[in-house]
């Protein structure tokens, strides 16, 4: 995979005089001796080779980070730009490089997980983060400047947009006007945990609320950053913050000492640079505007989990602390305390403590009004008399002395101990040790600290790769871990794989064959963690409320996936429901729940129901075909109002809501609005309940013929509905993989040779109410034999038996069809799950990589002839 860093053409520039770059002058002009004497032929030369570097790459939404080797340096493209250094790896090429080379250190960020996981913030893929970065300058800027080569610098990324900038590299670019030096009494490790939230605090109150650094009476006098933006041409400000730039707040109504602040969620680091400083958590920014706010005179009042806190808020200066746990009440203190005038405020949380606080704001017109500032989010609902802002983060590297400024006083604060940084829990093993502790961040589980990743000199490299080789994950990750699933998942339109969950018993074939697969928790728990590691991505639990085909024992769908849940960190389980014993009012509440404590991990398969006496035997009305496909797609719409809707009403023959208000809703994401909705079935019904409300549609086995006429089919309806490319497909298939076509083959006729005859001849009596219960006869198992309905979705018709090599070619079919996810299921769980994992999908990923499964044409060319539907034979 070619790296997305910008080749650079000769980096050993790391000294004044190190390289002639004009024609008899050195790069700051000065003349030098024998200028007429040049060389064109570079072969007469020495070189080094072009240094490399580590990067960190994140190649889709909702994906671990990846570690790339030997990427190429960024280079740089302007005056003002330096290079800095955060892991020491060509002490040949770098000056000082034997003392320089020990450090550096990644300050982690809320957003660095939120953005993956919401999709935002990423302008396109791969690509890399990280915000907040301490190192070493490698190669300065041209001009004369405060920041010289070798000077230990901190600070933050706020140009996200330039991947040279990131943190999450080995050599980074930024501006000599956005890096603070580090004091001797600052660590490294805290420098960098200093940036993003002292950055942050100091446009939100400088800026956005107008205080005056100016007037700092007890500590280094700081800029005026509004009387500054004065002196700023408009157009050197980028459009969408001009107007927060310069019209924000008018002088007339800038604070006074003595005002009132109020910050909620003045846990936060960048409250205490308000005493300190953080928006990654906006913890660290709360905290660090307390500060700022005690230097310019204000009174502070604190919305904060006062037992978890309020000490540590206390010596930073907050003149009152309120408890966060009854907003109501917090609004009353603070109007009270106030005497309804407070007029200025920050919300470090997000819209719904925005909307509490904005209840507490003096309201006017003119320069009398209040002023709500909100580090990740604004009220849906604005009243009026109050004027709302963002933070203007982009004039911190778009207006060169508006960073140098706020910089510069960042140092001095610094030097006089007027600002300490935040406490640091430190994270030892580069950047490969940044997945692990952003999970720390994501969880919940790091309060009041930063955590801080510290990266150490290499002293060997290691050939380029771009992850895979001969079909596998390089060898630098282990196999069969999460790193190692998530390198192999890393393109974002491969294929993905999900698994049948065995959580009723008798296997997934009904057959007296043996079956190493359990159906317990303990044994299912086993399966997913393995699957996840490599590389399954879904896992599907089935719904049984009663035998039907011999699975006697049945493990209930949502609650077994919940466990399962419990027990992974990346699969996400499809959970199966069923309308008519479920309520969707119940449903939406279970799986909203779920979702909230798996971090966004459940989604739901919608199953309209074919085996009557289940219905029947727990008193539930047993509906036509026609009629049980209406009922879902009423439930799907329930479902995805309830989740979605702030008070969800719906009339419909099945399901009525009056005013109902869900809380909470379920994660949302940009790339997932809800949990995903599943839904299967091959008739007509099934397919405009597809088009019309589902995310995904499953398919059972078919043949080349019938797999491109249902998802043609899908497609048009959905485009008629008006929800052209919003429908996903999914395919069932079984996985007999063998060394030999052969053995594959043999087994498959034992599992037929051994069909519990009884119960197969049962399934196939109770699945008339499916498909064959149709006028046109398309629905489920409707044209299935004795031999397709020994695995109970049509698996064997998918073809994936035979040799790993044939299964990854078969597979590049399906994928160019249209197909998104593939449903699998296998003989031996215990063993095939691994298996497959090690053998065909490590295949299908190599190729992916090759360019494979997105031409049908040229794919039905290799692969077709295996799927097309066979001629009937006419008898003699």
């Amino acid at each position: 995979m070619p790296s997305i860093i910008p080749q650079t053409n000769g980096y050993n520039e790391v000294d004044k005089s190190s390289t002639v770059e004009n024609d008899g002058a050195d790069r700051d002009g000065n003349p030098i001796d024998n200028p007429t004497e040049k060389y064109d032929d570079e072969d007469v030369f020495q070189h080094l080779a072009k240094p490399q570097q580590d990067v960190l790459l994140l190649h889709g939404p909702r994906q671990k980070y990846a570690l790339e080797k030997n990427a190429q340096v960024p280079e740089l493209r302007s005056d003002r730009e330096i290079l800095i250094q955060v892991r020491g790896r060509l002490a040949a090429v770098i000056t000082r490089a034997d003392q320089l080379a020990q450090v550096v250190a990644i300050g982690l960020n809320p957003v660095d997980w939120k953005g993956p996981d919401y999709n935002f913030g990423l302008p396109s893929f791969p690509w890399i983060n990280g915000r907040d970065f301490a190192g070493i300058v490698v190669k300065s800027s041209r001009k004369a400047h405060r920041v010289k080569l070798g000077d230990v610098v901190f600070g933050p990324s706020t140009d996200y947009r330039d991947v040279r900038k990131a943190a999450y590299q080995e050599y980074l670019i930024t501006t000599d006007f956005n890096v603070a030096r580090l004091p001797s009494n600052i660590s490294v490790n805290e420098g960098a945990a200093l940036g993003v939230a002292f950055v942050s605090a100091a446009l939100a109150v400088g800026v956005s609320l107008g205080f005056n650094f100016a007037n700092v009476t007890s500590a280094p006098v700081g800029p005026d950053l509004r009387s500054i933006l004065k002196q700023v041409d408009r157009d050197q400000v980028p459009e969408d913050v001009q107007e927060e730039s310069f019209e924000g707040i008018e002088d007339a109504g800038r604070p006074k000492a003595g005002d009132w602040f109020a910050i909620w969620g003045g846990e936060s680091s960048c409250v205490y640079i308000m005493v300190q400083a953080d928006c990654s958590a906006s913890s660290n920014t709360g905290l660090t505007a307390l500060r700022l706010a005690k230097l310019v005179g204000l009174r502070v009042i604190a919305v904060a989990d006062v037992v978890r806190h309020g000490a540590r808020l206390v010596d930073a200066g907050v003149d009152v602390l309120v408890d966060r746990h009854d907003p109501s009440r917090a609004i009353e203190i603070i109007r009270s305390i106030t005497k309804g005038k407070l007029r200025f405020a920050l919300d470090t949380v997000g819209k719904e403590t925005a909307t509490h606080l904005q209840e507490s704001l003096h309201r006017s017109k003119g320069s009398e009004q209040g002023h709500l500032v909100g580090l990740t989010g604004l009220p849906k609902t604005r009243l009026p008399g109050l004027k709302y802002h963002s933070v203007p983060i982009k004039l911190f590297h778009s207006v060169p002395i508006v960073g140098e400024r706020t910089v510069e006083w960042l140092e001095q604060l610094l030097v006089s101990k007027t600002l300490q940084p935040p406490e640091v829990s430190i994270v030892d093993g580069g950047l490969e040790s940044i997945n692990s502790a952003l999970d720390k961040l994501r969880s919940g589980s790091i309060s009041g600290k930063r955590l801080v990743v510290t990266l150490g000199a290499k002293k060997t490299s290691e050939p380029k790769s771009n992850g895979i080789i001969n079909g596998n994950v390089e060898t630098s990750t282990a196999k069969g871990s999460l790193e190692y699933a998530d390198k192999l998942n890393a393109d974002p339109s491969r294929i993905k794989i999900a698994y049948w969950v065995p959580n009723v018993s008798g296997g997934l074939v009904i057959s007296k064959i043996e079956q190493r697969t359990k159906w317990d928790l303990d044994s299912n728990a086993r399966y997913a963690q393995t699957a996840e590691r490599w590389g399954f991505e879904y896992a599907l639990s089935q719904i049984r409320f009663m035998a039907g085909y011999g699975a006697e024992n049945q493990h209930e769908s949502v609650s077994f996936s919940q466990a399962i849940l419990h027990h992974t960190e990346r699969l996400v389980v499809i959970a199966a429901l069923l309308p008519g014993p479920w309520n969707p009012a119940i449903a939406a509440k279970q799986i909203s729940s779920i979702d909230n404590y798996s971090k966004g991990r459940i989604a739901v398969n919608v199953v309209s129901g074919w085996f009557k006496k289940e219905f029947t035997s727990i008193g539930q009305w047993w509906l036509d075909h026609g009629e049980r496909y209406r009922r879902s797609r009423e439930f799907i719409a329930c479902l995805k109002g309830i989740w979605t809707q702030e008070s969800f009403n719906f009339q419909g023959d099945f399901y009525q809501f009056h005013d109902y208000p869900l809380k909470p809703k379920p994660v949302s994401r940009p790339d997932r609005p809800w949990p995903e909705i599943f839904q299967g079935g091959n008739s007509i019904d099934a397919r405009e309940n597809a088009a019309a409300g589902s995310d995904y549609y499953f398919m059972n086995g078919n043949t080349l013929e019938g797999f491109q006429e249902q998802i043609a089919d899908v497609k048009e309806r959905a485009k008629q509905h008006g929800r052209e490319g919003q429908v996903k497909f999914a395919v069932n298939g079984f996985i007999i993989a063998r060394e030999t076509e052969q053995e594959a083959i043999r087994v498959l006729q034992e599992i037929q040779g051994k069909a519990d005859s009884e119960a197969v001849e049962a399934f196939g009596d109770q699945v008339k109410n499916a498909g064959s219960s149709t006028s046109n006869q398309t629905g489920m198992w409707a044209h299935s034999k004795f031999e397709d309905l020994v695995q109970y979705n049509d698996g064997f018709k998918t073809k994936l038996i035979g040799t790993p090599e044939q299964i990854a070619e078969r597979i590049m079919l399906i994928k160019s069809l249209g197909v998104d996810v593939l449903l699998v299921a296998f003989l031996h769980y215990e063993d095939d799950i691994q298996h497959f994992g090690e053998e065909v999908l490590s295949r299908v990923r190599k190729l992916e990589a090759e360019g494979r499964g997105k031409d049908d044409a040229f794919e039905i060319g290799v692969t077709g002839d295996v799927y097309r539907a066979k001629p009937k034979k006419v008898e003699a």
